[in-house]
């Protein structure tokens, strides 16, 4: 019972110090943290034209932390409306079966009994009347890079699903590399790969201020121009990265008494803690390639 309390402890003073309304950063989605910059804004672009276009998959690829589910969720959130069909699911974990059931509770179809090939026609009768009312139609699968070799023969199948010449539009999210989706037949299906790049220094900076301000201080109060500089540098504008550093650095200067944070704050913290994570990444690669 201790543990929780304690972090509880801590993120409560910590808010308290720098006088916070609300965390200001954190590994969680919340809709109003997804910073819309120019990269991202193109990529929503080019996925509104896919479905317009009536192209039957995307593929959104990064390296890990760029932001891909949060852009995925934040794209589906611009769909969602009583006149467009706008689904987010992950495949992370999810066998066939289950990843189907999920399906049929977002669309909000009852599973009918006996065995699953009824529920599959069931969920592609739906798809099919959406599509024949002229309804957009977006399905968002997040991990899909990681998904079953069963489970993407399903998001084959549902590409090819139509209804007089539309079809919904599947927007993918996932590393390209290495990969059933990179390989084979599966790869003639995507119609388009929208890359999603890490932040530039400018992103960082606007991102920072923007969250502090939202949550009730100045940015010059809580990080020095420099150290705004610093994380971002040091994190190379990766989004997962910029906001736990931007968290750490909050957290331990609020129990060292520092404020603001300046440049030399934010190397120390990134020393402790990367440092630490980069040695124990580099023990496991050279652990795993031992003979």
């Amino acid at each position: 019972m201790s543990g929780p309390k304690t972090r509880t402890g801590i993120a409560a003073r910590y808010l308290a110090y720098w006088g916070f309304s609300f965390p200001p950063f954190g590994p969680d989605w919340v809709q109003d943290r997804f910073f819309q910059t120019a990269t991202a804004e193109e990529a929503l672009a080019r996925v509104e034209f896919a479905v317009t276009r009536g192209y039957a998959a995307v593929l959104v690829s990064g390296p890990a932390g760029v932001g891909k589910s949060w852009f995925l969720r934040w794209m589906i959130e611009q769909w969602r409306s009583p006149r467009a069909l706008g689904i987010y699911l992950s495949a992370l974990g999810r066998s066939r079966e289950i990843w189907l059931e999920e399906l049929a509770v977002q669309l909000g179809v009852t599973r009918p009994p006996g065995p699953p090939g009824r529920l599959w026609r069931v969920i592609s009768q739906h798809i099919l009347a959406a599509c024949l009312s002229d309804q957009p139609c977006v399905l968002a699968v997040d991990d899909a890079s990681l998904a079953e070799p069963s489970l993407i023969h399903i998001l084959w199948a549902l590409t090819q699903l139509t209804a007089r010449g539309r079809h919904p539009t599947l927007v993918l999210a996932g590393r390209w590399e290495n990969h059933l989706l990179s390989r084979g037949h599966f790869a003639d299906w995507i119609d388009l790969r929208i890359p999603l790049e890490p932040w530039s220094e400018e992103d960082v900076i606007g991102f920072l201020c923007c969250r502090l301000e939202n949550a009730g201080r100045k940015p010059d109060e809580v990080f020095t121009p420099e150290a705004r500089e610093a994380i971002a540098r040091l994190t190379g504008g990766v989004p997962r990265d910029v906001n736990r550093l931007a968290e750490w650095c909050l957290v331990a200067a609020a129990g060292a008494n520092v404020r603001p944070v300046d440049g030399e704050f934010v190397k120390e913290v990134y020393d402790e803690f990367y440092r630490h994570l980069d040695t124990e990444w580099e023990t496991s690669k050279s652990v795993s390639a031992a003979p």
